[in-house]
């Protein structure tokens, strides 16, 4: 049953069953809007995964495939509840929008650049897309909608082996700590197993 207003995050690891269980949180006559952040599907494994996401879904939810302003998509369209999957993929969007916008599409040159990222334009960069989710968590409690993110649990897996990936790492884990705050309800699921945190 939606709650108006309530925020809820949900994360575990990679094939956990994360997102089989957030899209339990609602009643199957719901009329729920789903906000998929993969973007543009480019490989055939992707498309896989997202096609089993869609079949598992009731026909009368809708989809809203994008990144970008999520905030004022929620401002106009007014549903009683959203299910965003997943905030990692939406971070790593957000992060190439906002190189695309400094650079170009060049992304051997993004590549380059990012290489060579002061401590100072990193901070600025992370500000940027901790700035795009408030916005995303303030609209949805401005319209009093119910709100299930998913993301990814990065911290439990192998040290990355080069620096900028290890950084990137850091902008997801530091997300999720901003999320895990604002949510008013959030849960671990390890092994298909929810584990409520708060």
């Amino acid at each position: 049953m939606t709650k108006l207003g309530q925020i809820t995050l949900i994360t575990g690891g990679a094939r956990s069953g994360k997102s089989r269980f957030a899209e339990s949180f609602f009643d199957e006559q719901e009329p729920i809007c789903y906000i998929a952040t993969n973007g543009l599907v480019q490989d055939d494994e992707t498309q896989a995964r997202v096609l089993l996401h869609q079949k598992r879904r009731p026909v009368h939810w809708t989809t809203h495939e994008a990144y970008l302003e999520i905030p004022s998509f929620i401002q106009q369209k007014g549903a009683a509840a959203y299910l965003l999957d997943c905030a990692t993929m939406l971070t790593t969007n957000y992060f190439y929008h906002l190189m695309k916008k400094r650079f170009g599409e060049n992304y051997q040159l993004i590549d380059q650049q990012i290489a060579q990222f002061s401590e100072g334009e990193k901070q600025a960069i992370e500000a940027e897309i901790l700035a795009e989710w408030s916005a995303i968590i303030t609209a949805a409690k401005e319209k009093q909608s119910e709100l299930v993110i998913v993301t990814n649990e990065v911290g439990l897996g192998i040290i990355p082996e080069d620096a900028f990936t290890r950084w990137f790492r850091d902008v997801f884990g530091r997300v999720n700590q901003y999320l895990g705050k604002e949510a008013d309800a959030a849960f671990l699921v390890v092994a298909s197993i929810p584990l409520k945190l708060k």
